[in-house]
């Protein structure tokens, strides 16, 4: 899992408190950012913030600013099923994954399926299979 660097969680600051959550063009955008870097590293930075979730494109070159936990969210989740995946399969449970729908299919007891239940919360669809 790539992290988010320095220099993306300074842009991503940088836009929030200048942009005030409103949308913005790529153009304002570069107009700022070209202040601490070459518009072509901004470009690049801007991409990569709209793949890690932290900015949502709304048009061809219009953004919004994402919520910060719903980002960390996003950019987490894969991370969050991956652990799962590896803890119940140490464990001996029969897993499945599906990172693309995140979702995780287990072979389950009742005990496991009631503690499960609670991850619907954090944005993992688990399903579970009795044995």
């Amino acid at each position: 899992m790539v992290w988010i660097s320095k220099r993306e969680i300074a842009y991503y600051i940088i836009l929030r408190k200048v942009f005030n959550n409103k949308s913005f063009n790529l153009g304002e955008a570069l107009d700022v950012l070209s202040l601490f870097g070459s518009k072509n590293i901004g470009r690049k930075t801007l991409k990569k913030l709209v793949k890690k979730g932290f900015l949502e494109k709304t048009g061809a070159l219009d953004y919004n600013i994402v919520e910060l936990e719903k980002a960390f969210e996003k950019l987490l989740l894969g991370y969050m099923i991956q652990r799962l995946y590896r803890n119940l399969k140490s464990r001996g449970y029969k897993v499945v994954i599906d990172l693309k729908n995140s979702s995780v299919i287990v072979e389950c007891d009742q005990r496991l399926e009631n503690i499960i239940a609670n991850l619907s919360i954090v944005g993992i669809d688990v399903k579970c299979k009795q044995k």
